[in-house]
């Protein structure tokens, strides 16, 4: 649980500090230039994937870490990442001209001098996470965050606009890494047997590709935006999709980080009886649901705030795509249980669904020549993988289909409650007036929750794990029946 508090803490003051860098490039760079950048940042990480090696998903998977395991890891990623810089600086102007932007290519042969450093400084970072060192691994992370941010800031100052924006990322890796690297060097891991490059290449492939498949599902809306509707529409896209992004990637790091190392100790005793896997599934749930159904409603104020005038495009955006990133967050969340349990024919047909499915929604959308559908396309993607998730499982017997949709349809009524109260209270007022009105807006269903938190499955598993504290006993100390756990109980 202390883990979980700290990996919450530091995503939450990265969350802040990308929501200030937000609000600031959006008055220094205008649409057409932050869109030549947005569509940078969906083709440089394609090469990352490759560079990263699926190499973080390993170390925390690991059931033992060795320094030897650490070393192998950081040296297959210095490798891939050095070959994955190279590409990108060759190919940068077949970009650009498929694209038909001429600032992309300078755009994104600096992004990718984050090759250079990042796979290293995820290995480092993910090695510290999985000892124990949470509060170092948030420290260094943090501070690199906002040394990035700082450089890109003082670069658009100075006038280097808007290329300043493409220096933040590897300049924010370079300090994570040495600050992760000053920390090893002085709690050396435990010694092991020689780990060999080559040895990681079979386990890191298959996550590769896999991620390398969610991030192409992900980004078809907004190549599809760029290439159709023009570098002004991928501009607003992806400003919205930045701003539910960024919460996204908070609670699916927070719930990773804390979820896969148990679940990776309970991998002997067999996750088909495994509670973990429900309470895993139920937090996600609540988390989504709950959390963007909140930003669903008082998100469009938040955003008109921090962006300023001449974004309502992006604005109209925000309810569609919280939608979609809640669905995100579950397809995610269904993932790990998917990986820890060494399910690969569940992930590959959880992800051909979802690509399948969003492609078919964005040429639907191309042929309408609608931003607004290319992000129903992204929600209805990721409904169609998560029910297939589902499916799955409850044919394996790790979980019972109704059981699922039962806890996902009373988070959903609660998560539709707030925001629709907050969409209600915000509606036809001023960015700063809005955003007070949804807040107050809120509180009589809050206050509602509070009184009916026991038939909720997400407040009753978070008092199960320790995470929240009730005068009233909702459940007996950690049942070994599956029948008894709170995730799993009728509502």
């Amino acid at each position: 649980m202390i883990s979980l508090r700290w990996n919450i803490a530091g995503s939450m003051v990265v969350v802040l500090i990308q929501l200030g860098y937000t609000a600031y490039t959006a008055r220094a760079v205008d649409a057409h230039a932050y869109g030549v950048y947005a569509v940078t940042l969906t083709v440089v990480p394609f090469f990352g994937y490759f560079a990263n090696a699926g190499l973080s998903a390993c170390v925390l998977r690991s059931e033992r870490l060795t320094l030897p395991f650490v070393r192998a890891a950081r040296r297959l990623g210095m490798i891939s990442g050095t070959v994955c810089f190279l590409l990108v600086v060759a190919l940068a102007p077949v970009f650009a001209s498929f694209f038909q932007m001429p600032d992309l290519t300078v755009m994104a042969r600096l992004l990718a001098c984050v090759f250079l450093v990042q796979p290293s400084a995820n290995v480092t970072v993910t090695a510290m996470r999985r000892v124990g060192a949470a509060p170092v691994a948030v420290l260094a992370e943090s501070l690199g965050q906002t040394v990035g941010v700082a450089t890109g800031a003082v670069l658009l100052v100075c006038g280097w606009n808007p290329f300043g924006l493409a220096l933040a990322q590897p300049v924010a890796a370079a300090v994570a890494l040495s600050v992760g690297t000053a920390w090893m060097a002085r709690r050396p891991l435990a010694s092991g047997p020689p780990v060999r490059t080559r040895d990681l290449l079979a386990p890191s492939g298959f996550m590769t590709s896999h991620s390398l498949g969610q991030f192409i599902t992900n980004n078809i809306p907004l190549w599809a935006s760029g290439r159709l509707l023009g570098p002004g529409a991928a501009g607003s896209y992806s400003r919205a999709f930045l701003f539910t992004g960024l919460l996204l990637t908070f609670l699916y790091q927070g719930i990773n980080w804390a979820v896969t190392p148990l679940l990776a100790e309970r991998r002997a005793e067999g996750l088909r009886s495994s509670r973990d896997v429900r309470r895993t599934l139920c937090a996600a749930s609540a988390v989504a649901f709950i959390g963007f159904g909140i930003t669903a409603g008082i998100g469009p104020a938040v955003l008109r705030l921090l962006l300023g005038p001449g974004w309502d495009q992006a604005v109209a955006l925000v309810p569609v795509l919280s939608s979609a990133a809640a669905m995100t967050l579950l397809c995610y969340c269904g993932g790990l249980i998917d990986q820890v349990r060494n399910a690969p024919r569940a992930l590959l047909g959880t992800l051909t669904a979802t690509v399948v499915a969003t492609a078919a929604g964005v040429a639907a959308a191309a042929f309408a020549q609608s931003l607004v559908l290319v992000a129903v396309a992204a929600a209805a993607g990721q409904v169609v993988g998560h029910l297939v998730q589902v499916a799955v499982w409850h044919r394996s017997g790790l979980m019972r289909a109704g059981a699922a949709l039962r806890m996902h349809g009373v988070h959903l009524a609660v998560g539709a409650a707030l925001g629709g109260a907050a969409a209600v209270g915000s509606a036809d007022r001023s960015a700063a007036a809005a955003l007070g009105h949804g807040l107050v807006a809120m509180v009589p269903v809050i206050l509602v929750c509070v009184l009916l938190r026991g038939r909720i499955p997400g407040f009753r598993v978070a008092v199960a794990t320790g995470l929240l504290r009730s005068r009233r006993r909702l459940t007996s100390p950690l049942p070994s029946s599956a029948a008894t756990d709170p995730s799993d109980r009728p509502y």
